[in-house]
């Protein structure tokens, strides 16, 4: 029902009527949230297992519906595309920070949001 309930709400979101230029901008930035959750729900599943206990249920139907919602919006081509950019820069990023840190960030910013991708 969550998830329903947020892939309603993200197309909406991208689909809301309004002055052209906002409109185009607040779609850019969607879309741009909605690759950045894939991103992190990869990062997360690959890996922070060694440090947390990750709810796979979870993390696997929050990328299930943004990549569905990605798709309807961006055609799947276009949002594969997305989604791999938004893995290589994942993969920097813990490359930069150590996974150790990355998933401790992703854990408060997550716990901080209510989605519990992270058991413990």
């Amino acid at each position: 029902m969550r998830r329903a309930l947020l892939a309603a709400a993200l197309a909406a979101s991208i689909l809301s009527p309004g002055p052209a230029a906002a409109q185009d901008e607040k779609r850019a930035e969607t879309i741009d949230g909605l690759v950045r959750i894939v991103g992190a729900q990869a990062g997360i599943v690959l890996y922070c297992r060694k440090f947390y206990t990750v709810d796979d249920a979870v993390a696997e139907g929050l990328s299930r519906t943004v990549r569905k919602a990605l798709d309807e919006t961006l055609g799947h081509r276009k949002a594969q595309t997305a989604i791999a950019e938004e893995g290589r820069r994942v993969a920097q990023t813990i490359a930069e920070v150590g996974a150790e840190q990355w998933c401790a960030d992703q854990r408060d910013i997550l716990n901080t949001d209510g989605v519990r991708v992270f058991l413990d």
